[in-house]
């Protein structure tokens, strides 16, 4: 073998130790943090009742399901795979509900895509309208495209200490039909996590709250998949 010959099987060896040492390490470190996991707790009092559900949560960016493990009232599984709820008792579904498809509107997708500071509206079909300095908060208005302006009205934002505090959602007459409350954050691998969601609703003139705290939050757990996938396409192939 001639020098030249030598000197190109090196020259493609090294670009070859370049793209394992520089190129691969930056790939990796581009996927992030990709899954989360922790317990919660949500606390609800509507039409004049009040719920405790308590249990396990799971979400991986990779499969896009919602997965709640619940043990308390009593075991029973919740997976929201697009636009399908599954209501699932020991490994068997019990019964199917048809719902709009929010998983990227979902607090663990927005937190992993980093994405919760504006709670994933900008670019969503809402224009940025305005954005002004009350006291230690920032509050950040969004009015809907004209696409969407004939059922949704302004969404308004606040954020202090550089995290997402509240959000306002209006109907296009101007009514506020929603409130949400962020607080008692956790930080983890440079992504703050809410330990604590307050959701207030008016329907009908009336107010109905939901808490939902969160705990022993686990960004990237080395777990089986199944335990963040449901297969819902072998579920509808066997009806």
């Amino acid at each position: 073998m001639n020098k030249a010959a030598k000197l190109g099987i090196r020259m493609k060896f090294s670009k070859l130790i370049f793209l394992l040492v520089f190129l691969v390490p930056s790939f990796l470190y581009s996927q992030g943090v990709y899954r989360i996991k922790g317990e919660f707790s949500l606390k609800a009092k509507e039409k004049g009742k009040s719920q405790l559900v308590m249990g396990n949560f799971y979400y991986d960016l990779n499969k896009n399901q919602i997965i709640y493990r619940n043990h308390f009232p009593e075991k029973e599984t919740w997976i929201t795979v697009d636009t399908t709820l599954f209501h699932i008792i020991n490994d068997e579904v019990i019964s199917t509900q048809h719902i709009p498809d929010f998983s990227k509107f979902s607090i663990f997708h927005l937190a992993l895509t980093r994405n919760l500071r504006n709670f994933g509206i900008e670019g969503n079909s809402f224009t940025l309208d305005k954005v002004e300095q009350d006291g230690d908060m920032v509050i950040t208005t969004y009015v809907p495209n004209k696409k969407y302006n004939t059922w949704s009205g302004k969404i308004m934002l606040s954020m202090k200490d550089g995290k997402l505090f509240g959000i306002i959602f209006y109907d296009k007459e101007g009514n506020i039909i929603k409130k949400q409350f962020f607080e008692d954050y956790f930080i983890e691998k440079g992504l703050p996590f809410p330990g604590r969601i307050t959701e207030i609703s008016y329907t009908d003139e009336k107010e109905e709250y939901r808490v939902t705290t969160y705990k022993n939050i686990v960004y990237n757990a080395n777990e089986p998949d199944n335990l963040y996938y449901f297969d819902a396409d072998g579920y509808f192939s066997e009806k």
